[in-house]
């Protein structure tokens, strides 16, 4: 089934996204990364041997100051490095695997998180996208996901890697030098208490810079969307305008939580050095007044125990701008997820067929607070053409929306033979009902596929009679590759009309016993009015059509036609019926076809 064209309210305002909860987003993406636990198992073995090769090699590094380079035992030297080169080496095609695995573990499961997110997507109600702007949304399916793979790829993976370094070297300095570890500890404790306080700062920052991001991205896509819009009414230095104030914005808060963020860099720095500097003068005072415990070798072990105990802590602090960045689209991301979708009752029932009977009860209903529907009702049995007029805004689609269940009814029943269209499988109801839009879509693909898109098992004969039937055959065979053509964006290479046809076979090819024509000739031109109609006729032959038409000539042989004013049906009967009785359909009547 095709969808319905949206007519519910848009919200303009950007949802307002907080971390609420770091630690539950933290293990979410864990419990993804779950998956490939096997892989991050060897990762954890390969990390263990690389920190325990660079453990062994550094302090024979200090022992080879402390014996050979002092004692002047070049033979000896010469052997211990080629040991450490070969150790070396095996520790470095170590490193390499770990990497790849863990790059690896991190595409997968942000390929995972995007699935999930794309897939949710296509389950939700249309009512979500009428209060949620498009850029908005593309922006978590892309931007958001790509900040969770960055930062699994960096942060998460170095902090991964990171632990077991840190706690295996953290236990080689204090086996070495307890005293020296102490001043080692007091500069780490300096630099976490120091990044702590920023990270507070940093996480409504970079929630605040996703936000606006979705902004921005909203705005882009409205703007390519509208081009034409905006370059007719002259709009092009408004428009400019106002993305200079969005992208003003935008640029404001990404300074905002990277200035806070960078500063943690230096500050690093500065506390590493002083640590630097501590360690050697406690080492040197100590080996003046006579140690045995400490030596040049020991120091010199030391130091670069220290730099691999805070590279690691060092690393995820500098990338700690990434971190709350992802953070920040990991929850709007989830929430994305989490968004209820589309659900059928359990024990809903498989609906095979329908003769295509349909009927209202005293249905009501309201898109936020306003109230669209009141108290409709209306009947069309097996093979009625029932027509919706009126004035725009009225409530004709709407009803139209609630046949097809793509909005929850809020009061009375809307019943296909009999059975309650909100207590049927929705996947059974949509193809027992078949839409015409006023501005069908196509999709980048071949047209044969766009027909297909009716009946996915439709043959390339049955594609074809549908086309013939549709009275689009013909131009289809006078493009270069026939039924083989990719449309460009949404058919932008063919005419309205001409995609109004394809639409048209797309419909034919459900063999759907409901038929919805949404104004589907007011945005054509007359000439090819008269193609569209017939095939539309030609459509509509054997079964329950309801058309919403603004050219009222194009109803006139409807078995009923129902006048649709502020959500109430005025007025019921067939065409010459409601002309003679003068009513509302009369003046509507009168006023297109009136000479005067």
């Amino acid at each position: 089934m095709q969808m319905m064209t949206r007519r519910g309210p848009r919200n303009p305002h950007r949802q307002k996204v907080t971390l609420h909860n770091v630690g539950a987003t933290i293990r979410r993406i864990g419990g993804y990364l779950g998956t490939y636990r096997k892989a991050l198992a060897v990762v954890f073995v390969l990390t263990v041997f690389t920190t325990l090769s660079t453990i062994v090699g550094n302090r024979v590094n200090g022992i080879v100051v402390d014996r050979y380079i002092a004692h002047n035992k070049l033979q000896a030297l010469l052997v211990v490095c080629g040991l450490l080169a070969a150790m070396y080496l095996v520790a470095s095609v170590c490193t390499y695997f770990q990497n790849t695995l863990t790059i690896k573990a991190a595409q997968q499961t942000a390929a995972r998180i995007r699935q999930d997110v794309f897939a949710n997507l296509q389950r939700l109600p249309m009512r979500y996208f009428d209060t949620h702007d498009t850029g908005d949304i593309m922006s978590r399916l892309t931007n958001d996901v790509d900040n969770i793979n960055t930062a699994l790829m960096q942060t998460f993976v170095q902090l991964f890697t990171g632990v077991i370094a840190v706690v295996g070297m953290g236990a080689a300095m204090l086996i070495l030098s307890p005293l020296l570890t102490a001043i080692a500890l007091l500069a780490t404790l300096a630099t976490y208490t120091f990044s702590r306080a920023v990270a507070k700062v940093t996480q409504s920052a970079f929630t605040t810079q996703q936000q606006a991001l979705g902004a921005l991205n909203t705005q882009i896509e409205e703007s390519v969307s509208g081009k034409a819009v905006v370059q007719l009414f002259d709009h092009t230095q408004q428009t400019l305008d106002q993305f200079a104030q969005t992208n003003a914005q935008y640029t404001r808060a990404a300074f905002i939580a990277q200035a806070f963020s960078s500063a943690m860099g230096p500050f690093n720095n500065m506390t590493n050095n002083l640590a630097y500097l501590l360690i050697t003068a406690a080492g040197a005072v100590s080996i003046l007044n006579g140690s045995h415990t400490v030596t040049v070798g020991v120091i010199f072990t030391f130091l670069i125990y220290l730099r691999n105990f805070t590279g690691p802590i060092n690393n995820v602090l500098d990338l700690i701008n990434t971190l709350q960045l992802s953070l920040a689209s990991a929850e709007r991301v989830f929430e994305l997820i989490d968004e209820p979708p589309e659900r059928d009752l359990p024990d809903a029932p498989a609906t095979p067929g329908a003769t295509g009977s349909v009927r209202f009860e005293h249905v009501d209903f309201a898109y936020d607070t306003r109230p669209i529907l009141k108290d409709v009702n209306l009947t069309a049995h097996a093979g009625d053409v029932i027509a919706l007029v009126g004035p725009t805004g009225a409530g004709k689609t709407t009803i139209m929306n609630l046949l097809t269940n793509l909005y929850p009814l809020q009061h009375g029943r809307v019943l296909l033979d009999g059975t309650d269209v909100t207590t049927m499988r929705r996947r059974d109801l949509r193809r027992l009902i078949t839409v015409v839009q006023q501005e069908p879509f196509m999709f980048q693909q071949t047209i044969r596929e766009n027909i297909r898109l009716g009946r996915p098992g439709a043959t390339d004969e049955e594609v074809k009679q549908a086309a013939i039937a549709a009275n689009a055959h013909v131009f289809i065979t006078q493009l270069p590759q026939g039924y083989d053509t990719v449309l460009a964006e949404n058919a932008s290479g063919i005419s309205q009309g001409q995609r109004q046809l394809l639409s048209i076979a797309r419909a034919f090819i459900t063999k759907a016993p409901v038929l919805v024509l949404d104004e589907a000739t007011a945005a054509i031109d007359s000439n090819t009015e008269a193609a569209v109609q017939h095939a539309m006729t030609a459509l509509m032959r054997g079964k329950t059509s309801f058309v919403i038409a603004h050219r009222l000539s194009t109803i006139r042989h409807a078995t009923q036609i129902l006048v649709i004013q502020d959500g109430r049906v005025v007025e019921s009967g067939t065409h010459s019926a409601l002309l003679a009785r003068g009513g509302a359909y009369a003046d509507l009547y009168n006023s297109q076809f009136d000479p005067a």
